[in-house]
């Protein structure tokens, strides 16, 4: 323990490589400061420690709403990870209703940090980073249809919000790289918030959001979105590589299942990006649009496994278990 009961912390290393700083935050009908002050941060917990990202949790004055800091750095090690915070300045560069791009500068560091604020950060948010127990399970038709479709519908729309503000133009316009309104097969794509200023080609990571907000997940797919799945595939390869000079044999290009938020969306990053990629969360498009070909409701009537972590899909998880789908040691 440190200070007046703060415990010891992560900090950075000095020397250590940042990576371009990049911070979005979370809001409830407030706008935040271009500017934040992070020097009367409060800091309550540390909810998960890597050796590339750091998650805190805490309080700014004058309101009780949780803050949920993720820092990501190419290491950390343990410090007084409050020092870190205290000396952080926040600038904002852009914003939408829910998220704002801001830069994060730390005092004696000439480099910026990759930091992402959710403010006022729910439960819901302060469990996907903190540091859990995951299982595999094993979804039959039947486990969708009764515990994780529920699970899905039960989920707020205002949840994704902030998707549905980019679709209809209403933020983040400056940073859509390619546009295609068609309700049916269009989309759009953006460089992804893991993928910050200067935009280096061999960490590339692109999100393609589609138009039709009928399609929430794999499960929703049928022959008849083919193309919709070779239109993002074939426009979103070739400016890629006219606009980043990535060619389409460098480019991994998926979705998840289960996916962060339920409204369709692929992912296309760099064979060199680490992260997103693990069996039992990423399938590769190219395979979507294969079953999609062989029988029209392939991924209606197919066995999906799939990763879940106790905390972070609470819910679902806890229904899986008491279906006996997922069982516990």
């Amino acid at each position: 323990m440190t200070g007046a009961g703060v415990p010891s912390l992560p900090v950075l290393v000095a020397g250590a490589c940042v990576v371009a700083s990049c911070i979005y935050i979370y809001q409830s009908r407030r706008k935040l400061a271009s500017a934040v002050d992070l020097t009367q941060f409060q800091l309550e917990r540390i909810t998960k420690v890597t050796d590339s990202e750091m998650c805190v949790v805490g309080t700014l004055p004058g309101s009780s709403d949780k803050v949920l800091l993720v820092l990501q750095k190419q290491k950390f090690v343990r410090g007084d990870t409050l020092r870190l915070v205290h000396g952080m300045t926040l600038r904002r560069v852009h914003s939408n209703d829910v998220y704002s791009n801001h830069i994060g500068v730390v005092s004696g560091d000439n480099d910026a940090l990759r930091v992402t604020m959710i403010y006022p950060a729910t439960p819901a948010h302060i469990a996907k980073h903190t540091e859990q127990v995951f299982h595999m399970a094993v979804e039959t038709k039947e486990v969708y249809e009764t515990i994780t479709r529920p699970y899905i519908e039960s989920i707020p729309a205002d949840k994704i919000q902030w998707v549905y503000n980019i679709l209809e133009g209403k933020s983040e316009t400056e940073k859509i790289i390619l546009e295609d309104r068609d309700p049916k097969t269009g989309f759009v794509l953006l460089p992804d918030t893991k993928w910050s200023p200067p935009y280096h080609s061999d960490s590339l990571y692109c999100l393609a959001i589609v138009m039709d907000h009928a399609v929430r997940s794999i499960r929703d797919l049928r022959a008849a979105h083919l193309p919709l799945l070779e239109n993002i595939r074939d426009k979103g390869r070739a400016l890629i590589a006219q606009k980043y000079g990535v060619a389409a044999s460098s480019l991994r290009v998926f979705v998840h299942y289960q996916p962060s938020y339920y409204h369709f969306h692929v992912h296309f990053c760099h064979l060199k990006v680490p992260f997103g990629i693990f069996v039992g969360k990423a399938i590769l498009l190219e395979e979507v649009i294969y079953n999609l070909t062989t029988r029209s409701e392939y991924y209606e009537h197919a066995t999906l496994s799939f990763v879940v972590g106790e905390s972070q899909h609470a819910p679902l998880f806890q229904a899986l278990v008491a279906a006996d789908i997922v069982v516990q040691a």
